[in-house]
């Protein structure tokens, strides 16, 4: 991770990270506020850099994988190459008009339609008349709407409005949803156009509670999202992420905003909307 801080996290590299810090919490490294925290931030890590700031002061090392390095054809070799084959073109067609006693095609003629005229293929296929494409519908999810829209997609697809945590990142229009399993543990569902369970499960912590999603109205949070700029004094910052969970009995949702000078806050509220502190 020292060679190039400044690559773009991937997504397994903010799952290490993520591991990490439980493995802090769990050893007493962390409190419960700090690791909250640095989990949230290490969800909308973009990267290797903004991770490495989330886990450099504890006593666990973490070796996020590098990306391979990119190889890229020389430009001065790809232009020779170009260059070879205009030539031979312009020969050639120079030789066959010349010996067919027609006018020689100028050169510069040649160059342009050389360069410039590409021939695309086109490929049809013919679908069974019985057979519908499917569009996949996008998630909007600061609308009332489209978080109805987003839940009753959810409970379609597993059934429950039971969860543990609604994360929402609106800056990259994609969320998590955490949902107990059969066995009690905690697992991941990606949602980004559709959605996908992680392969791996956790433990839930000791403090939070699986609490019923049906119970937020959507109108309601859809409204603390827009106020959110204005609530925190900072009205040309823009809500980054949303995140939605009951600990230790509490039942909170919690909006954060920023604009490009890093400036913005946070806003929290009950699940009924009742804004409880402006941070």
């Amino acid at each position: 991770m020292d060679r190039r801080p400044d690559f773009r996290a991937r997504e397994i590299d903010r799952a290490l990270t993520a591991t990490v810090l439980d493995t802090a919490y769990a050893d007493g490294q962390l409190t419960f506020d700090e690791h909250r925290l640095r989990s949230e931030r290490a969800r909308v890590a973009v990267t290797l850099r903004d991770l490495r700031r989330l886990v450099s002061d504890l006593q666990i090392e973490i070796d996020l994988p590098e990306p391979a390095p990119r190889t890229v054809e020389p430009k001065n070799r790809l232009l020779l190459a170009l260059g070879s084959v205009v030539v031979v073109a312009v020969t050639l067609v120079v030789f066959l008009t010349t010996r067919n006693g027609e006018e020689p095609v100028p050169a510069s003629a040649v160059v342009a339609s050389t360069t410039t005229s590409r021939v695309v293929p086109t490929v049809t296929m013919d679908l069974p008349v019985d057979v519908i494409p499917i569009v996949a519908r996008p998630f909007v999810f600061d609308t009332t709407a489209g978080l109805d829209d987003f839940r009753e997609r959810y409970v379609e697809r597993f059934g429950s409005s039971q969860v543990l945590e609604v994360f929402i990142q609106l800056n990259n229009n994609r969320a998590d949803v955490y949902r107990p399993t059969a066995e009690g543990r905690r697992e991941r569902v990606f949602v980004a156009g559709g959605f996908e369970v992680g392969l791996d499960t956790e433990a839930p912590d000791t403090d939070d509670a699986t609490f019923d999603w049906a119970t937020i109205d959507s109108a309601v949070l859809a409204g603390l999202v827009a106020g959110a700029p204005d609530a925190v004094a900072v009205p040309n910052s823009v809500v980054e992420y949303i995140m939605i969970t009951e600990t230790r009995g509490n039942q909170r949702i919690s909006i954060s905003t920023s604009n490009e000078d890093a400036q913005g806050g946070r806003v929290e509220a009950d699940f009924a909307g009742n804004i409880v502190s402006v941070r």
